[in-house]
């Protein structure tokens, strides 16, 4: 029963007030079917959003079953409309990318009704308007009449005792909606309808009172036939399904149906009245119905997976790109450039100790110390009784047919290659040394760091360079290949030996340190010495130069070489300092340039992206007010929303990440060219240490993206999920 009392409805609007209702006072009782009639702008359709709530009234009051609708808020509207108040349209208002049968039980699983047992009832309810067969169809696919009787299925599911009929003939020709009132007339027992229309012969053929507006005023209400049966047999029967009674389902059956007792037997079966009890919100429900939006929008929501996917790639694929081929850069620089330590020159010699205390007294200096510097001519690499000599082979890096031997800083972090000791350790003893790993393999093992000239290798092969590590190298003052039989003993009685405890990283190419070989200053000492005292040679001064070196603690801060040099009256230089400081400006606009180059794609990327998730949001706003119309509660459409984005989330991680691997896989084999192609040292070298899958960046790319999808899915479809039923469908 409905009853309206003094009902008013006025839109504001800055140029004038509308009223669209006025002083409206009318009552419906069960078994009426009502025929508003009244020509366009009489407030008809108005009076139809009052009463089912998806348009608040001005003044006035409702009642909904004794009911005042005063106390209803939002939800507690949702759920009349999904327990007691059903709709039809004069567009239908179908979703269209759900089947049939899915656009029909969409009230049921909303309440959280057993999807099988709604679907059979939904059949059942098909087949009684005409539709049997055509369950799995798109809506999209159906004609203006076969769309009607879906939405008067729909409406019928949830038994309702009021049905709102807003031009439901109003889009179909005349025969058709004939047809539909006949069907409208069919389900009219036991329940209010209250049909707007504009077809007055309709309206008294099929109407048991005719109300007139005008104006938003009543004037006038007749009764046109006798009300209708007060009794839903026909749709309690059709929303009824087969099912063995067990004594929990009596008892739950028999205290909701009092006059099914008798009926009901506990071990057979009955058909038993559908029971729905409304959840506000129902996960089940949700996850259900997006998982099928999902799917059945694949189309947009392929574009908006793509859209991401190819964005984020692209993002990616320029921070892979850049961050390898700078910091290579950078760190080819690096190691190349020991600009932490300063050489001074032009000193007398017998100033060396007062120069090294005025040094160490500096307060940003962190060592001081002497520096050698000796080209060697001739060497042997021993391990137990067997020994190699020198040979000569092309290699990538200058530096290895001159090898030079220089000191190591007291201090190990001093040592700018410290971090490249890639097997072994720091030298801990006077004669330990560290050598390049090209040098060696190139050198004495005739392994070329250019693949092709291995295919034919046959000499000694190394598994690891941990092999290295603890050989001996000869170190000899002036060849020795005048002998006429060089043996291990030749070797030891003529040259120095020094043990290998490190092996330096040559996985680089462009590097300018293969051919140097590191010892600490005690151990060079005992070489020039041993060359002077056992080897008898005369002019040992002459085969190496002397520095003094010091290191500072912070190089940013450094020291003030010019006043330092006055000072002390000695010339000190930095020979790197001056390029380091340009590489630091030169990172930092790269950096700018990086980052410039990073915001551009995002915003480029990122307005394609949202320009394209809007606008799938904005075409399911009509859906939205659907939901509204038949129950869902606001919480639920957000949450629809949630999971759909979630659907689409994973897809993107996923498809990123397998698109993300691919590149990086493609690009680490571009990547070698770029330093050295040592694949066949694999087993020697391990992994390219200088690529750097950048990961970490990578995921805070595609969680950023992720993040970003979400925001702008779920901002806009939160705010459509607020609006007013009404408002929504209009939108849409």
């Amino acid at each position: 029963m409905i009853e309206v009392r003094d009902l008013e409805k006025t839109y504001y609007t800055k140029e004038r007030d509308f009223v669209a209702l006025k002083n409206v006072n009318l009552t419906f009782e069960p078994g009426e079917f009502v025929a508003i009639l009244g020509e366009s702008g009489s407030g008809k359709t108005t009076f139809l959003n009052m009463i089912s709530g998806v348009d608040l009234k001005t003044k006035g009051e409702i009642l909904i079953n004794e009911q005042s609708v005063d106390k209803f808020n939002d939800a507690k509207w949702r759920e009349t409309r999904n327990t007691d108040i059903g709709f039809i349209f004069q567009r239908f208002n179908l979703i269209d990318h759900l089947t049939v049968i899915e656009n029909v039980v969409l009230p049921l699983i909303l309440t959280g009704s057993d999807n099988a047992i709604s679907r059979e009832i939904a059949e059942g309810l098909l087949t009684e308007v005409g539709l049997e067969g055509i369950g799995d169809k798109l809506a999209s696919e159906l004609s203006g009449g076969q769309r009607q009787r879906v939405a008067i299925a729909r409406t019928i599911i949830i038994n309702p005792s009021i049905i709102l009929a807003d031009e439901p003939t109003g889009a179909l020709d005349s025969t058709t909606a004939k047809d539909i009132l006949s069907l409208i007339q069919k389900f009219a027992d036991g329940r209010v309808i209250i049909m707007v229309t504009h077809d007055e012969d309709l309206a008294y053929k099929n109407a048991t009172r005719v109300v007139r507006l005008h104006d938003g005023e009543v004037i006038s209400d007749e009764t046109i036939k006798e009300k209708n049966s007060t009794s839903r047999d026909l749709t309690n029967r059709l929303l009824s399904y087969e099912t063995k009674i067990t004594k929990r389902l009596r008892k739950r059956l028999i205290k909701q149906f009092p006059y099914l007792e008798e009926e009901l037997v506990v071990g057979e079966k009955h058909f038993v009245p559908l029971n729905r009890k409304y959840i506000a919100n129902n996960p089940v429900f949700t996850r259900k119905i997006a998982r099928e939006n999902y799917k059945q929008k694949l189309k947009i929501n392929r574009r908006i997976l793509w859209s991401f996917v190819i964005s984020i790639s692209m993002l990616l694929l320029v921070n892979l790109v850049m961050t390898n081929i700078t910091q290579y850069n950078f760190n080819l620089f690096d190691i190349n450039n020991n600009y932490y330590q300063y050489l001074v020159s032009d000193y007398e010699e017998d100033a060396k100790v007062t120069l090294l205390t005025s040094f160490e007294a500096e307060g940003n200096i962190d060592e001081a110390s002497l520096y050698y510097e000796h080209y060697v001519q001739e060497m042997y690499l021993a391990n137990n009784s067997d020994f190699l000599t020198l040979e000569t082979l092309n290699s990538y890096n200058k530096g290895i047919s001159s090898p030079k031997m220089v000191t190591l800083p007291l201090n190990k972090d001093n040592f700018n290659l410290n971090d490249q000791i890639i097997a072994g350790n720091y030298p801990v003893a006077d004669n330990e040394i560290i050598v390049s790993s090209e040098f060696i393999l190139a050198r004495f093992f005739e392994y070329s760091m250019v693949k092709e000239d291995n295919i034919d290798y046959d000499g000694i092969t190394i598994d690891t360079l941990n092999q290295v590590v603890g050989m001996s190298l000869y170190v000899c003052g002036e060849t020795i290949t005048d002998v006429e039989e060089i043996s291990l003993v030749v070797i030891e009685n003529n040259c120095s030996e020094f043990i290998i405890s490190g092996v330096l990283n040559s996985y680089y190419k462009g590097i300018n340190y293969v051919g140097n070989i590191y010892t600490p200053i005690p151990g060079f000492k005992d070489y020039i010495e041993d060359l002077r005292m056992n080897k008898g040679f005369t002019r040992v001064d002459e085969y190496y130069d002397t520095y003094i070196s010091f290191y500072v603690k912070d190089l940013d801060t450094g020291v003030d070489i010019q006043a330092l040099s006055d000072q002390l009256d000695v010339e000190i230089n930095n020979y790197h300092l001056r390029e380091y400081q340009e590489m630091q400006t030169l990172e930092v606009m790269l950096n700018f340039m990086y980052i410039a180059i990073f915001v551009s794609l995002i915003i480029i990327s990122g307005t394609i992206d949202i320009n394209i998730v809007t606008s799938s949001v904005q075409t399911r706003i009509k859906e939205i007010g659907i939901y509204s119309c038949i129950g869902v509660s606001k919480k639920s459409i957000r949450n629809m929303f949630v999971f759909e984005t979630v659907e689409t989330a994973l897809r993107i991680v996923l498809y990123t990440s397998l698109t993300y691997l691919i590149m990086a896989l493609s690009f680490k084999w571009l990547y070698k060219y770029v330093v050295v192609d040592l694949t066949v040292f694999e087993n020697v070298f391990g992994s390219n240490i200088m690529f750097s899958y950048e990961i970490l960046d990578s995921i805070y790319v595609i969680g950023g993206a992720v993040l970003f999808l979400f925001f702008s899915v779920l901002i806009p479809s939160f705010k459509a999920a607020n609006m007013r039923a009404i408002d929504a469908l209009r939108s849409g």
